[in-house]
């Protein structure tokens, strides 16, 4: 799992150095930054996977990206504290500076793998120049490549790049379920969810074999959607769709398409697909897993989130009370996001609204219903400051 976030310069964010749990919830009003922390992370996997040049374009270039400011900042930085397995940790960290025309390069770049009885291993880059080698090979760095991708071909370094690009970031689109949607292998859910279809298939195939997935699937709908019995994948000529059988007081269940199911229902839908999809994430990343949902589904929303917890690390945003209604979710899995005169700020909960959840006299909800949930912003300002991308940082 990710111990700990540190952003510089991305987009609303100036800098920020996050702790993160097995399961942590960002809240915060549209516009505060929620959506720009969880792209940080998604950039790097995309980074990794992709390459440098196609994460940038697919985000409307690097000046889109590059925070904005009077100073016009020109390095876009990140750092994460990897705790791997096997009782081992990694700090890996690059910088991205930008050139005229939309031109850019990375900067430096560093990864070191430690674990409490091992040396520590690492390689460094700046400038397209490796200062400290990857041992046992020599790779060709290529512009638009990040050298963790070459030093993959390590044992060493592999379950750091596997880790990362490992991870997957949702915002559940309804009407992306409702379209006939193109054959896919089903082994992860698209961010979207437009090949749910696929998924859901595969979920059923490897849960008749194996376990009680599918079934747990359709019992959550249930609970959801009254009479539902089951979602089911259908083929349709060269496309796949869902169809969803639901008890209407006759003998036999009727039939209705996704396109006639509510944005709720396909939006639950998509979450419980994320969670419990074939393969397993290093993390979870879902925005807003409660819009156009009823508020009475919150509850059921997160426990699947908890239990999605259990496999993989999960982050989700929200701005929703009834989500933090819920008593399983503590305050040390809350952050609290904010901007302040156009920089995010991302700080954990104030010890006074920590000691008034932590005695029970209101729920994180309820705090957040009369502007009362404040945030720690001299810890969030003590933790900032210590920001430094390519210094030893530890895991726990």
């Amino acid at each position: 799992m990710i111990r700990q976030v540190q952003i510089k310069n991305y987009k609303s964010i100036a800098q920020a150095v996050v702790n993160l749990e097995r399961l942590t919830v960002l809240i915060g009003p549209n516009g505060s930054g929620k959506s720009n922390f969880l792209d940080a992370l998604s950039f790097v996997a995309d980074c990794l996977t992709d390459g440098v040049e196609l994460a940038f374009k697919n985000r409307g270039g690097i000046a889109a990206v590059r925070r904005r400011s009077g100073g016009h900042p020109t390095h876009v930085g990140i750092k994460l504290v990897i705790e791997l397995q096997d009782g081992k940790s990694a700090n890996y960290s690059f910088e991205i500076s930008a050139g005229q025309r939309g031109s850019f390069s990375v900067a430096r770049e560093k990864c070191s793998v430690y674990g409490l009885m091992a040396q520590d291993t690492q390689f460094e880059v700046e400038n397209g120049q490796f200062k400290q080698p990857i041992k046992g090979i020599a790779p060709k760095l290529e512009p638009d490549r990040l050298a963790l991708f070459a030093a993959s071909a390590t044992s060493t370094f592999r379950p750091v790049y596997d880790s990362l690009t490992a991870m997957r970031f949702y915002s559940i689109v309804p009407s992306a379920l409702r379209e006939l949607q193109d054959p896919d292998s089903g082994n992860f859910l698209k961010r979207d969810g437009s090949n749910a279809a696929a998924v859901l298939k595969r979920i059923s195939e490897v849960s008749a074999q194996n376990g009680e997935t599918y079934r747990r699937i359709c019992s959550l709908l249930s609970k959801v959607v009254p009479g539902l019995r089951r979602a089911e994948y259908r083929s349709f000529a060269q496309k796949e769709t869902i169809q969803f059988k639901q008890d209407v007081g006759l003998r036999d269940p009727w039939t209705f398409d996704a396109l006639n199911m509510s944005d709720g229902t396909l939006r639950v839908l998509g979450v419980l697909l994320a969670i419990y999809q074939p393969s397993t994430p290093t993390l979870i990343a879902i925005e807003e897993p409660e819009a156009t949902v009823h508020p009475g589904v919150s509850e059921l929303l997160v426990d699947v989130l908890i239990d999605g917890a259990r496999k993989s690390q999960i982050l989700f945003s929200t701005h929703s009370p009834d989500i933090l209604d819920n008593k399983a979710i503590t305050d040390t899995q809350i952050r609290i996001v904010e901007s302040e005169n156009g920089a995010t700020l991302i700080s954990p909960l104030s010890n006074q609204s920590r000691k008034v959840i932590r005695d029970k006299l209101y729920t994180a909800g309820e705090l957040l219903r009369v502007n009362e949930l404040h945030a720690d912003k001299k810890a969030t300002e003590e933790i900032t400051n210590e920001l430094n991308l390519f210094s030893h940082t530890n895991a726990n």
